[in-house]
Parts: C-alpha cells; sequence; structure tokens
C-alpha cells in the first residue's frame, strides 16, 4: 500500500484513493491536469497548510470502495466505455442545459453584468473543443485502446501511427479545457451568483460547477489510469517502449 507524504504525486494519490477525490476537489487541488506535483507543491500553490491537508487524506486511505479503485485491473475496453457512457453522456447532458441557461440569463441580465458575456465566450469554446474531442477518442482512439486487451497487435496498424500521437494530443486538449474551467471559475467569482440572481442564474452557476466536477474526474480517469495504461500495454506488444518508437 503507498503510503501519502508530502512528496506524494497528487495524481498517484488520486489512482490510488479515489476516496480522496472529494478532499482534493474542495480543498481545489488540481489532480488531473495538474496531478504531475507534489502534495507539498499542490498545498503551497493554494496557500494551505501541508499538516493538516495530509492528516486528512491519511483518513482516505483506509477506503478502496469507489469503483475507480477497479480500474488499474479492469479491461481497457472496459474502462474506455466507462468513460464515454458516464463521462461524455454527461457532458454533452450538461453541455445542453448549461447552453440552454446561459441563453436566458444573458438576455435577462446580461445588460447590467458584463461577466454574463464574457463567461458564454468561454463556454462556447470549451464546449465546441469537447464536441470534437468526443468525436476523436470515440470514432478512433478508444476503438484502438479497447484492441490493446488482447495477446496480439491488431491485424493492421492504426491510421495515426504511434499510440502516443493521439494520446499526446488529447492530454493537451485536457490541459486547455483545465485552463478554460479555471477561466469559468474566476469570472463567475468561485461560481457565486450575485445576492439578488435569479434562480436561472443560481441553476447556471450550479450546472457550471457539476460540469467542472465531472471533467476534473473524466480527465483524471484518462490522463491518470487509460492513457499510461495503453501506453504500457502498446509498448508491451510491440516489444520496445513507446518512447523508443517516437
Amino acid at each position: 500500500m503507498m503510503v501519502i507524504t508530502s512528496e506524494t504525486k497528487i495524481c498517484d494519490i488520486a489512482v490510488e484513493y479515489p476516496t480522496a477525490i472529494p478532499v482534493l476537489e474542495r480543498l481545489g487541488i488540481d489532480y488531473c491536469c495538474g496531478g504531475k506535483h507534489t502534495l507539498a507543491e499542490a498545498c503551497a500553490r493554494k496557500s494551505l497548510h501541508l499538516a493538516p491537508v495530509l492528516a486528512e487524506l491519511e483518513l482516505q486511505q483506509q477506503d478502496t470502495s469507489l469503483p475507480e479503485a477497479q480500474w488499474q485491473q479492469a479491461p481497457l475496453k472496459k474502462l474506455a466505455a466507462y468513460v464515454v457512457q458516464q463521462h461524455h453522456a454527461f457532458t454533452r447532458d450538461q453541455i445542453k442545459l448549461i447552453g440552454d441557461l446561459l441563453s436566458k440569463v444573458e438576455v435577462r441580465h446580461g445588460a447590467d453584468h458584463a461577466e454574463v458575456f464574457e463567461i458564454s465566450k468561454v463556454f462556447a469554446a470549451i464546449s465546441s473543443e469537447l464536441t470534437h474531442h468526443f468525436f476523436c477518442e470515440e470514432t478512433i482512439l478508444f476503438p484502438y485502446i479497447g484492441t490493446l486487451d488482447a495477446d496480439q497487435p491488431p491485424a493492421s496498424p492504426p491510421v495515426f501511427g504511434n499510440v502516443e500521437q493521439p494520446i499526446t494530443r488529447m492530454m493537451t486538449d485536457h490541459d486547455q479545457a483545465g485552463e478554460e474551467l479555471r477561466e469559468l471559475r474566476e469570472l463567475s467569482n468561485n461560481y457565486t451568483p450575485p445576492p439578488a440572481a435569479c434562480p436561472t442564474w443560481r441553476a447556471l452557476y450550479r450546472a457550471l460547477e457539476d460540469l467542472e466536477r465531472d471533467l476534473h474526474q473524466h480527465i483524471h480517469l484518462e490522463n491518470n489510469i487509460l492513457f499510461p495504461r495503453a501506453l504500457a500495454r502498446a509498448g508491451k506488444q510491440s516489444g520496445k517502449s513507446i518512447m523508443e518508437c517516437a
């Protein structure tokens, strides 16, 4: 069992102890795109005292009951399907909901609150990018990753050449999404509506925060579990490391 220390990487904490993810979310510690930072570095970036954070995370080490705890051993095809069914589907539904709410808030409050239009611009960008990103994963990358569970490589080589290339592109997209999520949170004052905000505006901010939370978990599963396992499996089948093939 891994022992959490100040030098443990955040992504490793999230992978080994999924029950720690709600703690990381609450503290605002990035465990997906920024997961390569150590716990000490992450706490310093958020101006958090290390000792109480470490103590709280240590309490989570006793419980690995969440479904995500099993993904290190599950077939790659099953994990990819879970991402699509659980996270891609949620994001698509949430994009539609947020778009509808944003349109109403813009009409009613945009004239007096310029930040609403800024939020709309950033949301339009992330929505478009995620739609294209999901198409690439679902039609090209994930079907290929699913074949890596077999003992033999697929009969024909993938259209993208080395699997490291599309994975690197997907992770770059994840970084971009992470930046846009941070911008949305800043523009919305940490998803805190004005005191006199109408129910639609409050629902909009709740929906945006729900989208952010789910995308964090989604990107974590891909960046920290699915993609590293796929790269390792592809390297094993080829008889050499992925980096040697790049």
